[in-house]
């Protein structure tokens, strides 16, 4: 079976091309498998999918109010509906009216999303289109067919669209594609969830959510903070039913540290490298460990100890304030050890550490130094913070240095502050603020 394409000058054959054949289409430049045209010249290296050599050579897009016409690609360029790049040279639907013509955008879809159509093709061009409203965005959808295959993220679900799926609701002038389960799906306009405190309100737009860190257009934000969590974190059910092979339920708990119901883990479970999310030591037997049974969460462990921490805390280092234990999304020194919050061991995690939330007040602590066997501190006339008294043990793994005699303090005993890093040896200071000397 031999055709003429516009694109070429030669007639083109249909054949059977295997992967091993390595050739590749002119119209989209993937891999030809299966069903392909070439030309019948040996000596020209043509080729087109069948689905490609198919294509309309002209389409009434939802997208544009002109026709668009299928055409070379003389540059790179990106499409007007996903933004995904257009190879040079490939083909694309492309607006003749628009473009370089009149000034305005150039307007350019790819082979996928040209073939996007509304499902009620009789719309003709001037009607008032009616559409379908939802409560959380402004603009009307409409159903539409054809879709590419995960080219869009579902702002409900946060997943792909996919082939298999006739229709979806789009909101055309945003770009916004919604299954219809989840166009459909109730979701209340407030909720409280045990994660935070305040009521969360659902939103549109675009953000990061605080439980499993991925980017959505729709969540629920609370008004009083910087907090968001998408719909499906916040609308989890409160227990999971996971069995192991032993027919063994997993214990679940909720924790104000995590978003998500976390289960107990076996021994024989735990992976090689597992970390705890607070305190950053292994979890290896027999330690209690919880961990998210989300795959998007495959790297938060808890150990069962990290868990009981209380949540609020007046802590001796810091009197003048309450410490809260919160995840820390930058890099900061604990005022106790002087050591950065970041892990080495999985960089890309959060930490887990007791901050003051009081205006203009940066003071923190890691969970573990919360713990710390320091004696009271005491009040000295010469500085205007307290001063905490440290045995050898815990100077000899942060070596300190003296401010009065600048010698690095080991095997001694030191009164430091917290806040400005001051440290003096035990036989250095405190000195008195005022002497009398006898002349």
């Amino acid at each position: 079976m031999e055709i003429k394409h516009f694109d070429h000058d030669h007639l083109l054959s249909l054949s059977n091309i295997k992967r091993d054949d390595q050739i590749q289409c002119n119209a989209c430049f993937k891999d030809c498998v299966g069903e392909t045209y070439i030309c019948s010249r040996k000596s020209c290296h043509y080729s087109l999918h069948e689905s490609c050599a198919k294509l309309p050579r002209k389409v009434q897009s939802p997208f544009h109010p002109h026709p668009l016409t299928l055409q070379r690609n003389l540059r790179y360029s990106y499409c007007h509906v996903c933004t995904k790049g257009c190879l040079a040279w490939g083909l694309i639907f492309r607006c003749d009216e628009c473009g370089f013509f009149n000034g305005d955008e150039d307007i350019k879809l790819d082979l996928e999303c040209a073939l996007i159509m509304r499902v009620n093709k009789e719309i003709e061009e001037g009607d008032q289109i009616q559409g379908h409203k939802h409560f959380n965005h402004h603009h009307p959808f409409e159903l539409v067919e054809n879709m590419p295959n995960n080219r869009f993220e579902c702002p409900v679900c946060g997943t792909g669209t996919f082939c298999s799926d006739p229709t979806y609701y789009a909101c055309l002038p945003c770009r916004l594609f919604l299954h219809p389960s989840c166009f459909e799906r109730y979701l209340p306009t407030q909720i409280q969830h045990f994660f935070h405190p305040h009521p969360l309100t659902l939103q549109s737009g675009h953000t990061t959510c605080k439980a499993c860190y991925k980017h959505f257009a729709w969540y629920y934000s609370c008004e009083q903070c910087y907090f968001d969590m998408d719909i499906d974190c916040t609308l989890l059910p409160n227990t999971i039913n996971i069995k192991s092979d032993t027919s063994h339920e997993f214990e679940q708990i909720h924790h104000f540290l995590h978003g998500h119901p976390l289960m107990s883990l076996k021994d024989d479970q735990k992976e090689v490298d597992c970390y705890c999310y607070v305190c950053g030591k292994s979890c290896t037997a027999p330690t209690p460990t919880y961990v998210c049974g989300r795959s998007s969460c495959d790297h938060i462990y808890f150990h069962k100890s990290c868990l009981e921490l209380p949540q609020q805390i007046y802590h001796p280092f810091h009197p003048y304030h309450p410490l809260t234990l919160l995840e820390q999304s930058d890099e900061r020194k604990c005022n106790a050890c002087r050591k950065s919050s970041a892990r080495t061991f999985k960089p890309d995690l959060c930490h887990v550490t007791y901050t003051c939330q009081s205006h203009n007040c940066s003071f923190l602590l890691h969970a573990e130094c919360s713990v710390m066997n320091m004696m009271p501190a005491i009040k000295y006339e010469g500085h205007g913070h307290l001063l905490q008294f440290r045995d050898d043990n815990d100077i000899e793994k942060n070596k300190l240095k003296c401010r009065a005699c600048k010698y690095n303090i080991y095997e001694s005993y030191a009164f430091t502050c917290l806040y400005c890093n001051l440290n003096l040896h035990l036989a250095c200071g405190p000195l008195p603020y005022i002497i009398k000397h006898k002349g």
